[in-house]
């Protein structure tokens, strides 16, 4: 969905006063919308479930008493990750360029939300977590090329970017609800047909589900 040209800014030599096409626009803002919502996926489906993985992951330490500080450490490792990277991911946002940073971020969090969702134990799923926030450049970049695609037409500036921010609410509303019915499948949905044709990859993996749709979230925002 990532379809603005690729170079360091959108804007080059253009004169101050052009807008740009209304088609152009508004598909360019329809796709980072999309690449919005895969970021807000990522750091919040994991919330329903997190304390079940803790659990899963520590059997003999994490319990109902205390599932909620290792749920914590797991949630928190992705902001510490975007935290450490967020300003690399500016910088070489300018020097190769937005969609080339936007895409390499997308790519690399689909596949560290893989790999996270397929952790079998508590440090590596702590690992991967950080991982996926430290590749995650997503929201500095979608901002910028919001800005970049008015081309310094303030109205559509204002209208793209609450369309791009509130996105994020959205995502904060549905994500969840999304990750925690996706999450230990087995458990939740015994007597469904695909569950039980599939029942020994999930149950190995009993959270993987949840990650494979982030993953598909940043394959689409790629397309």
């Amino acid at each position: 969905m990532v379809n603005a040209n690729d170079s360091p800014r959108l804007i080059d030599n253009q004169d101050s006063s052009s807008s740009p096409t209304p088609a152009h626009f508004w598909a360019s803002t329809l796709a980072l919308c999309f690449c919005t919502l895969t970021h807000a996926y990522l750091l919040i489906s994991i919330f329903p479930y997190s304390g079940y993985l803790a659990i899963y992951l520590l059997p003999n330490v994490a319990n109902e008493d205390n599932a909620g500080s290792f749920a914590g450490l797991l949630a928190s490792s992705f902001m510490l990750g975007r935290a450490i990277s967020s300003y690399s991911w500016g910088k070489w946002a300018d020097i190769y360029g937005r969609t080339t940073i936007l895409c390499a971020s997308l790519a690399l969090s689909s596949l560290f939300s893989i790999l996270f969702g397929m952790s079998q134990t508590f440090c590596g799923a702590l690992v991967f977590r950080g991982f996926l926030g430290v590749s995650n450049g997503i929201i500095a970049t979608t901002k910028t090329l919001m800005t970049e695609l008015a081309e310094n037409n303030k109205e559509l500036e204002t209208r793209g970017m609450a369309l791009v921010v509130g996105m994020r609410g959205w995502g904060f509303l549905v994500c969840p609800a999304i990750g925690g019915s996706l999450a230990e499948v087995v458990k939740q949905y015994p007597t469904a047909s695909w569950v039980v044709r599939f029942e020994p990859f999930l149950s190995r993996f009993p959270f993987l589900l949840p990650n494979i749709v982030g993953a598909v979230f940043c394959i689409t925002s790629l397309v």
